[in-house]
């Protein structure tokens, strides 16, 4: 294409400087032009196809760059669609792991509950066989003490029987061989006419003057009551005014194991203290003669009959005291005012109790009030007006205490003392220094604390003040003395250093264990 431009050009000057426009004629001078016109379109054209082939060029170096851009979209979109996949494979795998471990977790909690309900079947029925032997224990234990009494009075009986004018080598009390009718009553008779005979009998004739071989004592064998046997039988038992009526079922079965104990070791001194006066007052009670009514003096003769008689009258004051502890039974059992809960309903209480602990006492509803009062306090003698006059927490909460007294019957003071202080607490959760002190009840102060400390004997007044744990961190002087009946100064020394050793370890039960 130069080389051709060259040979335009070159030629285009030749003709110029060689032609005069003169000597051409005017043909071929138009021919001249016309070429010259004609080189320069040429000219031109090969000027714009060069223009032309730049352009293309430029277009196929942007078509190249446009095929590059499309080829890695193409890649990114492809590796797009292929990590999509993968995710959506990974998820789907994710979501079948999951649905199985959950399958899995479910199927455990079915297994641990259905564990769960079989071991509390099982240890409902190892509680029921607890009962039921407790329930026999105790039968055994009444028993024991009725025969007890029946060996107590019998031994007094040979006590008061006459010996034989010779002592015999062995004997049922060989160290009161040498005591002879005639001897001097050294102490007080043991023997007194029945009081709910005396009226009607006037044979009872307790006189200490001489008679033939001794002091004579004239009776009707049928009046006849031993005052030493009769102290034995009922002592083991507590009045009924005593009793606290205010056991709740989770701490009565504690309390009446410690007084059953507590029962056996009195039987035991009980007999201890029978020996003592067995070698004490041995020979006095052998000067005795025992005189039937319209049958004289008794010698060695009389002393079947008299047995026989005597033995008469202790069945009859067993059979008496027997009847008389069973209707002091009934009688408390009709004064405690409360039924023992069955499983269900414990089981009802305690989610109840549950659900009131998650939640501040003004949102309460009525039954987990009544749940609160009986369990966690152990107060169901109340539960009947609580349930009648407290429909809420709130309503509990906004209680005077007159209100107290009035619309649920606690006329005792400890009792609306315990309740104000759980009240109080329920307030103002935050405000507690002792955390675990709710967990402390007046039936581990009353059964456990006590005896820890060396104080047993107060352990009815305590139980039925109800004094827990909240009520020892504000016991004061007053109420040990006038409530509760410790007027000893080291008995009050006592408590009061137990209760310090208990805000030591924050009445933690954890750390006495």
């Amino acid at each position: 294409m130069e080389r051709l431009e060259v040979e335009l050009r070159m030629a285009k000057e030749q003709i110029a400087r060689t032609i005069s426009p003169v000597a051409l004629s005017q043909k071929n001078y138009n021919l001249c032009m016309h070429t010259l016109i004609t080189i320069n379109l040429v000219t031109d054209l090969r000027a714009e196809r060069k223009k032309l082939r730049t352009d293309k060029t430029d277009l196929l170096r942007h078509v190249k760059q446009l095929c590059s851009s499309l080829h890695d979209k193409e890649q990114e979109l492809r590796d797009f669609i292929r990590n999509y996949e993968q995710r959506l494979r990974d998820n789907e795998s994710t979501a079948l792991k999951m649905t199985s471990e959950r399958e899995r977790e479910r199927w455990s909690l079915m297994k641990h509950a259905r564990d769960e309900a079989e071991r509390s079947l099982v240890l409902a029925a190892q509680l029921n066989a607890r009962d039921l032997q407790l329930q026999r224990t105790q039968e055994q234990l009444q028993e024991a003490r009725r025969q007890l009494s029946g060996c107590m009075s019998d031994q007094e009986s040979l006590i008061s029987m006459p010996p034989p004018l010779t002592p015999p080598a062995s004997g049922i009390l060989p160290h009161l061989g040498g005591a002879f009718p005639g001897s001097t009553m050294g102490g007080e008779s043991t023997l007194r006419g029945n009081s709910d005979k005396d009226s009607a009998a006037g044979d009872l004739n307790l006189s200490d003057g001489p008679c033939e071989n001794g002091i004579c004592l004239t009776m009707d064998p049928d009046n006849i009551s031993l005052v030493s046997s009769q102290h034995n039988m009922y002592q083991y038992g507590t009045p009924v005014k005593e009793r606290s009526p205010t056991l709740s079922p989770l701490n009565s079965s504690t309390f009446s194991r410690s007084v059953d104990n507590a029962d056996t070791s009195l039987g035991s001194r009980s007999v201890e203290q029978l020996g003592a006066s067995l070698d004490g007052d041995g020979s006095s009670f052998l000067g005795r003669r025992l005189t039937g009514k319209g049958t004289g003096t008794l010698g060695r003769s009389g002393r079947g009959s008299t047995w026989g008689s005597i033995s008469k009258v202790f069945a009859r004051s067993r059979q008496r005291a027997r009847n008389a502890s069973q209707e002091s039974e009934s009688t408390t059992v009709s004064e405690c005012g409360w039924s023992p809960l069955t499983e269900e309903g414990y089981a009802e209480k305690l989610r109840l109790l549950r659900e009131a602990s998650a939640a501040p006492m003004e949102r309460w509803r009525a039954s987990q009030v009544l749940a609160w009062l009986e369990v966690a306090l152990g107060m169901p003698q109340y539960s009947v007006r609580c349930s009648e006059n407290v429909k809420s927490g709130k309503v509990l909460l906004e209680l005077s205490d007159a209100e107290l007294e009035a619309g649920l019957g606690l006329s005792h003071p400890m009792h609306r003392k315990k309740l104000r202080l759980a009240i109080e607490e329920q307030r103002r959760p935050d405000l507690v220094r002792y955390p675990t002190i709710g967990q402390l009840g007046h039936t581990w102060v009353a059964s456990e604390w006590l005896p820890d400390i060396g104080l047993p004997q107060y352990a009815e007044s305590f139980l039925h003040s109800l004094v827990d744990a909240r009520m020892l961190d504000t016991l004061s002087k007053k109420e040990l003395e006038k409530m509760l009946g410790v007027t000893r100064k080291f008995h009050q020394a006592s408590i009061v250093h137990g209760i310090h050793v208990l805000r030591i370890i924050k009445y933690d039960r954890q750390e006495l264990a």
